[in-house]
């Protein structure tokens, strides 16, 4: 034995068969004769030898520990599971075992039952920084962040030279929302070893998180063209690859994680919901997509009960069908499988059993559940005027703030509610705190744009559970009940296209606020925008403009620059300076893959058209609200997205006196900004069709004196769309009946 610690396997093994064929039942030589044989990676020969050693002692903890090594490295994880365990069992506060026995549990993705063998690992003194990773990763896992950011601290503490450890905090503290201190961590890690795969992902999804997309995917490259890459890398990469738009490739990476590790069921669920794109090319591309995505949920619901998979609750959410919405279908049957797919999945998360029990008669208690409780585009459209006037002496207002935001309307909300809760959790500790809160009714004012929040929304919290359309599709999910829209919204039959009971609150649904921000002029000519033009806004995110579309604004284009619409001397004014007689201005993103793709099918559609590009389109970058404000009061006309309505940017639009030519369609999404115009009784402002749109547009950018009428119209007529509480009072009605309805 003294030969094997030292070093000298060779004659200790010699030494280990000398006794065996003297004693061929001596457990010691036959143990450590296998033990010589794993260390010297001959699998098979230390399986059969440390097999041998526990048929004479079956209770040796070590031994079974040993075992279980063999069969981890031969890739059986089950078997290993199964000797980690019993060597557990024998010898509770064994470090090695428990250690072992935790990180096969996280590999056969069960991160949340690999915590407690490795919390009593930890809590027995070891603090090495193996363990601390180990136990980091697995609550980084279940996401807790926090803690998570904590043990990996103490993991490069321990081994300040170790590139894993702070390729692991740098992901820790980007989920935490700390990106500085990550970067700094991640530059770190690839500093130590340049050629570590973990290193360079750690890098990548820093940089991806900053935005700095094509960066993230040229360091995610590095990263898989290195020796074994992780699952969890290339899943990354497939998503960075995605939101790029580079969509077959993500596919194409995503299909090699599943084939490494076909139990992943982040790489699965991704596979599927990457199906729903961000970007196309044109209408057949869509209508592909969505019989794809189709079938893709059916392989989903077959993997998912082809057999156990205990951690498939940790995969909803992690990709969305987020960009199905901005398909002109009613997407309610697929977006029904896909509910039932979270609420299924969601079931396999261990939670404490505890029954929902209605509250005793006196104030009601509503919950609100909500990423965004700050200045963001859901909290003033829609959360803001129900948190402010809901009856406080009729309902209790509890807030939970699932994300990491804050600003000075959050700390406004936080003295509008009876109880705020934004401590940073986990989903576990949100499902308790959440639960424990024992409310009435919970509302969840946008699903579909973050994972904890539809992770929640897939569970029952609250006997009455309703969604509202910061995400302006129904959810799909047969956990909400309600859905709250308003009645200006909703065409009829709208009820037809929403799983959840539609509830058409009255007028625009909400109560909304005029922004009132400080206004600053911007210097057009630094933006390339040029100040002798009528400028025609086009607000919307590149996402939202469908293939399907282009040839509306190379149209509009082109009947500017014929001079539909002008008469006599400017027309011939026009032609004879060869100038336009508008321009279209859209606005970068910051995702600069997607804006160029945008920018290319524009190109070819303008090409189509024969009008020239350059000389009617402006891309601008994206501007703080005081210069887009600015810019609005200087600008002719918003042209609303045609397909997906925005209600935030009319409302400004509307504030800053800009008259917005709205496209109204089939169904509540493509209705919003048409029923603000149609709220102040400006229905000359609503096309019901492409044509209509196109002509108007034209019309209304060729003539200033009708524009000026337009801007007095709505600034006399504005004020009905401020401070209304008539639908505030209805949603007060809504609930209390669906509240006294579950309690019956």
């Amino acid at each position: 034995m003294g030969l094997h610690q030292s070093g000298r396997t060779a004659e200790a093994a010699e030494i280990y068969a000398r006794i065996i064929a003297q004693e061929p039942k001596h457990f010691d030589a036959t143990h450590l004769l296998g033990v010589v044989a794993l260390e010297e990676g001959r699998l098979e020969q230390a399986q059969s030898l440390i097999t041998s050693a526990l048929r004479i002692n079956p209770n040796d903890a070590p031994a079974l520990n040993n075992l279980g090594t063999v069969y981890l490295r031969s890739g059986d994880l089950n078997l290993a599971r199964i000797q980690f365990e019993r060597a557990a069992k024998l010898q509770p506060n064994s470090y090695s075992a428990l250690t072992n026995l935790g990180a096969v549990l996280r590999q056969l993705g069960r991160p949340r039952d690999a915590l407690l063998p490795l919390r009593r690992a930890y809590s027995g003194g070891s603090k090495s920084a193996t363990l601390c990773n180990l136990l980091g990763a697995c609550l980084l896992d279940t996401g807790d962040a926090p803690a998570a950011v904590s043990l990996f601290e103490a993991a490069t503490q321990a081994e300040p030279d170790d590139a894993a450890g702070w390729g692991n905090l740098a992901i820790a503290l980007n989920s935490a929302g700390e990106h500085e201190r990550a970067r700094e961590c991640a530059d770190r890690a690839v500093d130590i070893q340049p050629e570590s795969s973990a290193a360079l992902a750690a890098l990548a999804a820093v940089e991806f998180e900053q935005g700095h997309i094509e960066a993230a995917i040229a360091t995610y490259g590095k990263a898989i063209g290195l020796p074994d890459p992780s699952t969890q890398t290339l899943c990354a990469y497939a998503n960075a690859l995605w939101t790029s738009g580079r969509c077959e490739e993500a596919t194409t990476c995503l299909r090699h994680a599943i084939a490494a590790d076909g139990n992943s069921a982040i790489a699965v669920w991704q596979l599927a919901m990457a199906q729903c794109r961000p970007f196309y090319n044109n209408a057949a591309d869509i209508e592909i997509s969505r019989h794809i995505f189709s079938e893709s949920l059916g392989n989903l619901r077959t993997w998912f009960h082809a057999e156990n998979h205990p951690e498939a609750y940790s995969a909803v959410g992690s990709t969305q069908p987020f960009y199905i919405a901005y398909q002109a279908f009613n997407n309610k049957d697929l977006l029904s499988r896909y509910g039932d797919l979270c609420s299924e999945w969601m079931a396999t998360m261990p939670v404490a059993e505890s029954a929902i029990r209605s509250r005793p008669a006196g104030r009601m208690r509503i919950g609100i559940a909500s990423a965004h409780i700050r200045d963001h585009s859901v909290w003033n459209a829609i959360t803001k005027g129900w948190v402010r006037h809901l009856d406080k002496t009729s309902f209790e207002l509890w807030l939970f703030q699932l994300g990491r935001g804050s600003d000075e309307e959050t700390t406004r909300a936080r003295g509008d509610a009876a109880h705020f809760e934004d401590c940073p959790r986990g989903l576990q500790g949100w499902v308790k705190a959440i639960s424990e809160a024992r409310l009435d009714a919970l509302i969840y004012p946008e699903i579909g744009m973050d994972a904890l929040t539809t992770q929640l929304a897939s569970l029952r919290l609250a006997p009455v559970q309703a969604a509202a359309w910061g995400h302006p599709e129904t959810t799909g999910l047969p956990t909400m009940d309600l859905y709250l829209s308003a009645a200006a919204f909703e065409p009829i039959g709208a009820e037809d296209s929403y799983r959840e009971q539609l509830v058409r609150l009255p007028n625009l649904g909400v109560c909304v606020e005029p922004m009132t921000p400080p206004v600053a002029t911007p210097d057009l000519r630094s933006l390339g925008l040029p100040p002798d033009e009528p400028l025609l806004l086009c607000p919307g995110a590149p996402f939202k403009y469908s293939a399907t579309h282009d040839y509306i604004w190379a149209r509009i284009a082109k009947g500017l620059q014929s001079g539909a619409g002008r008469r006599g001397w400017g027309r011939i004014a026009d032609r004879m300076r060869g100038g336009s007689n508008g321009r279209l201005v859209f606005f970068r993103s910051g995702n600069a893959p997607i804006d160029k793709l945008l920018e290319q099918r524009l190109r070819k559609a303008f090409k189509a058209e024969n009008v020239n590009f350059g000389a009617h389109v402006c891309l601008i970058p994206h501007l703080d609200r005081p210069r887009f404000f600015g810019l609005m009061q200087r600008a002719a006309l918003m042209l609303d997205t045609v397909g997906f309505s925005g209600f935030n940017t009319a409302l400004q639009a509307v504030e800053a006196g800009l008259p917005v030519l709205a496209h109204e369609g089939r169904f509540m999404r493509s209705r919003l900004a048409s029923s603000i115009m149609r709220r102040m009784e400006i229905p000359e402002l609503v096309a019901l069709t492409d044509e209509a749109f196109i002509e108007t547009a034209i019309q209304l950018g060729s003539d200033e004196l009708k524009r000026n009428q337009l801007r007095a119209q709505i600034a006399d007529r504005r004020g009905i769309l401020f401070g209304d509480m008539e639908p505030v009072r209805a949603l007060e009605r809504c609930l209390a009946a669906a509240i006294t309805r579950s309690r019956a």
